[in-house]
């Protein structure tokens, strides 16, 4: 019963610094609330398919420059031309190299009903009154010349607890659709820029052919992405392990046991645990837990850097963390394909 009330005193301290830690506009319900929603109780979330496209151009040629998919995070001010309202879109980044005002911001087409009535008429009322830029085949460009401001890009968007997050999102600043500055926001899951790559390299290693490139519902993924976050999982795992003095752990906690967990991640860059399954958990799953979420804690700052999604900074990891045979192995939920 001691070591049942000091889990529980260490549990409301823990509870209460992430309260005050967490940062707008995330609660810890609404991180934890996206995790059931998603994971448990599979629920439906067409918000990917809602999202608008940036394509790349060049000339009169669509090119493919970017190397990964670029979405727009919503802007009203880019839907409101005028007095025109302009529904959920495609957009270009045009380049024009014989331009002073080399890479503009242009307006395609719609996503739905392109050959409706409205929107046939929507496409020449814009052309009519900010120009076009034809491309090869039937294709014309209307310039964006009615948006000033910033414009804000995900890359490789993805749908995780429930929400739409990237690793990077670069906010770009126009002036009547020209763009005049870029910032880009690239985060990591874990992979502090300490540890070498041969160093890495190693612990892979030590890693089962079936584990490294497997997802969670069994499923090989050979992404260069998945690659890199088994990697950090790899360097997390041997990080939590040699911090955990055995003598912590009794002998009859040698058992197979799955969490789920989240990791969430406070203005200083250091990681709280908090746990999502199972939601009734035994006395020695409370013990051992305790000891996780303690090491978690002493894990160096900014080990982890979270997501970015169109609200900001996703300020959490979802992992499945297995114990077994004294150690802790752990899986990103992002590569739990089976949703």
């Amino acid at each position: 019963m001691k070591s049942l009330s000091v889990f529980v005193s260490f549990l409301l301290l823990t509870v209460c610094s992430l309260a005050q830690e967490l940062p707008q506009p995330y609660s810890i319900d609404d991180l934890k609330a996206g995790f059931y929603s998603q994971y448990v109780d599979k629920k439906e979330n067409d918000a990917l398919t809602k999202m608008e496209p940036l394509l790349s151009a060049c000339g009169h040629n669509f090119l493919d420059t970017f190397g990964d998919t670029r979405f727009l995070c919503p802007s009203e001010s880019l839907h409101q031309a005028g007095k025109l309202n302009i529904p959920l879109s495609k957009f270009v980044l045009y380049e024009d190299s014989t331009s002073a005002e080399r890479f503009i911001l242009c307006w395609m087409d719609v996503l739905q009903d392109a050959d409706s009535k409205e929107n046939t008429a929507l496409r020449k009322a814009l052309q009519k009154k900010y120009g076009s830029i034809p491309m090869q085949g039937d294709t014309v460009l209307v310039p964006a010349k009615w948006f000033t401001g910033q414009l804000q890009v995900l890359t490789n968007p993805f749908l995780y607890g429930d929400e739409v997050v990237s690793r990077g999102m670069q906010t770009d600043s126009l002036a009547e659709g020209s763009f005049v500055d870029w910032n880009d926001d690239q985060r990591h899951s874990y992979w502090a820029g300490s540890y070498l790559e041969r160093d890495a390299r190693m612990i892979m290693k030590r890693r089962t052919d079936s584990r490294v490139l497997v997802t969670m519902d069994g499923q090989r993924d050979t992404t260069a992405e998945h690659l890199q976050n088994e990697q950090g999982m790899a360097l997390f795992e041997r990080d939590i392990n040699r911090c955990i003095d055995d003598r912590l752990l009794p002998k009859e906690l040698s058992y197979d046991k799955e969490y789920s967990i989240m990791l969430y991640l406070n203005e200083g860059g250091k990681a709280r645990l908090s746990v999502l399954l199972p939601k009734e958990l035994t006395l020695e799953d409370r013990l051992l837990l305790t000891v996780l979420a303690t090491v978690v804690e002493y894990q160096p700052r900014n080990s982890f850097a979270g997501y970015v999604s169109a609200r900001g900074r996703f300020p959490v990891v979802y992992l499945k963390a297995h114990f077994r045979g004294g150690k802790w192995f752990f899986h990103d939920y992002r590569w739990n394909h089976d949703q």
